[in-house]
């Protein structure tokens, strides 16, 4: 089944069918959301490419935790948070991220994701879902006026506002 040196991530992906059907499952995922009037809206017109790799970077970091405790891990979420920042200052609702949740399940259906590999995948996004809303209160209290000149702040919303708009092709 699963080596004992393989990372979480790794026996998950393997678990799913290898890279190649990971992948297809992201690009299945991004484009029922993209499909979904509400969250086209909460996304911002965020295009497909970019919406894929966030998505992407998001459940892989999400995924390569071995086990639930992990999310309660403020350190854990810090990084997650940081490292997807630009998906965390959209500000989902709890009825956006009840979507994508709908979404991801599809879309585990349509890559034939099934059995404990689908339950497991399931309650790894709903970590994630609980994840974006505990940090998404954290990111609204934590965004006074004050906070709004913080270097830190500045280059996050710089470094997010880059990572939102891929070049459209010509």
């Amino acid at each position: 089944m699963t080596n004992g040196s393989q990372s979480p991530l790794e026996a998950l992906t393997q678990q799913i069918g290898g890279e190649s059907a990971f992948n297809y499952l992201i690009k299945t995922f991004s484009e029922t959301i993209l499909q979904d009037l509400a969250l086209e809206v909460a996304l911002k017109g965020m295009d497909i490419e970019a919406l894929a790799e966030h998505m992407s970077n998001l459940i892989k970091m999400v995924f390569a935790y071995s086990c639930k405790s992990s999310m309660v891990n403020s350190s854990i979420r810090g990084q997650i948070v940081l490292r997807n920042y630009a998906l965390f200052e959209l500000g989902l609702s709890r009825g956006h991220l009840r979507k994508l949740q709908l979404h991801f399940e599809a879309a585990m259906r349509d890559s034939m994701v099934e059995g404990e590999v689908f339950d497991s995948c399931k309650q790894r996004f709903t970590d994630l879902c609980i994840v974006f809303e505990a940090e998404k209160r954290g990111l609204l209290q934590t965004k006074p006026s004050s906070m709004e000149n913080d270097p830190a702040m500045i280059m996050m919303r710089a470094a997010s506002s880059r990572r939102l708009v891929a070049p459209k092709a010509a």
